[in-house]
């Protein structure tokens, strides 16, 4: 991580009482939207969404954008599901645990699909990094799993050095197709000046405070040890914003070679328009031969272009950028209607979204 990519803030402690970090916490998402709760950044996308709904003259138009996705990828959608449709060349090896699973056919799967340590565990159906983890250990496993019983996806932790979120669509009639958003990803991190504390390290970094109690737990033991001049330490290795993950704007990378590897893995995945891959790869050039890329998911309707959550990016242009991606997906929505694919009703969606929200709830 770069100065030029991270805000520090000195503190003369390396604990924070719960007053202060309320008051920290406020400033600091005062001062840059990209904090603010998704809530209330999304309160102009709801018009957005009612535009282009009242043009569709469907409330769920969205939900045709991807016809062989449930609800188009909003919610609810089978993360395992969707894989199956990536050639197997372009993804890690991965494991759908159900939720009547035993100890002992967990351990019998484990072994069958040649998966090892590391693993990352998230549930079938999930955003958002919700219960996403890095597991070491059989015993760390189990642990995980008795805590969470619902149907869990394992795969092959991924050591790439680039994390990357790309948004790509292509129209039914395959007259249009783009790249439209890069994101690279940094990891959460804190580095050493060979006298300060990792405590008083994350507390002198606006982004590692948001994530105060989390990082409290994690490194309690190490609180006061002394990094290294120079040592790098990662505090969070599931690349989401939401747990403290930097995303770049690298709309700058996009070129032809870039969209030519990635618009063909995207049509073969049947009746899937639009969508942003999730992805790690060995580098940019790697990226567009082809080579060394792993796509961790795939999200569809609900995904954002996530380089608007670049530090400093303008809120209007954040907003200019939802706006033409639901074009995007308006467009490509009229198009499969025309082609004969049936709206999904609006008591389906509202039964969908009771059940997910219970599901949540539970777990």
């Amino acid at each position: 991580m770069t100065d030029d990519t991270a805000t520090y803030i000195t503190a003369p402690s390396n604990v924070l009482s719960p007053t202060t970090l309320w008051w920290r916490r406020f400033f600091i998402r005062l001062r840059s939207w990209e904090y603010w709760p998704v809530y209330v950044f999304n309160l102009p996308v709801l018009g957005i969404w009612i535009w282009n709904a009242i043009r569709a003259r469907d409330f769920f138009f969205f939900t045709l954008t991807n016809p062989g996705i449930e609800t188009g990828g909003f919610f609810g959608e089978s993360k395992s599901a969707i894989l199956d449709n990536i050639p197997d060349a372009f993804k890690p090896k991965t494991l759908l645990v159900k939720a009547d699973r035993t100890e002992e056919s967990i351990d019998q799967l484990f072994h069958s699909s040649g998966l090892s340590y590391p693993v990352i565990a998230k549930p079938e159906v999930g955003e958002r990094g919700w219960l996403i983890s890095k597991i070491h250990s059989r015993e760390e496993l189990h642990t995980y799993l008795n805590n969470h019983p619902i149907d869990i996806i394992l795969q092959t932790y991924v050591d790439l050095p680039l994390e990357l979120s790309i948004m790509v669509y292509q129209t039914p009639d395959l007259k249009e197709s783009a790249v439209t958003s890069v994101c690279e990803k940094h990891f959460l991190q804190i580095k050493g000046d060979g006298q300060s504390s990792i405590g008083k390290l994350i507390i002198g970094q606006d982004r590692a405070v948001l994530q105060y109690e989390k990082l409290r737990a994690k490194f309690g033991p190490r609180w006061d040890e002394i990094l290294a001049h120079g040592e790098t330490l990662i505090l969070e290795n599931v690349g989401n914003h939401c747990r403290g993950t930097m995303f770049l704007d690298r709309n700058s990378e996009i070129d032809e070679a870039i969209t030519r590897q990635m618009i063909p893995i995207l049509r073969s995945m049947p009746e899937v328009y639009y969508g942003r891959f999730d992805m790690r790869v060995a580098s940019w050039e790697s990226l567009r031969a082809g080579k060394d890329i792993r796509i961790l998911e795939f999200n569809g309707t609900s995904s954002d272009p996530a380089h608007i959550y670049q530090p400093g990016y303008s809120l209007w242009k954040a907003y200019r950028d939802m706006a033409f991606h639901w074009n995007v997906m308006y467009r490509i929505s009229k198009q499969n209607r025309r082609l004969g694919h049936p709206p999904v009703t609006f008591k389906k969606i509202i039964s969908a979204l009771i059940l997910y929200f219970r599901y949540k709830r539970a777990n």
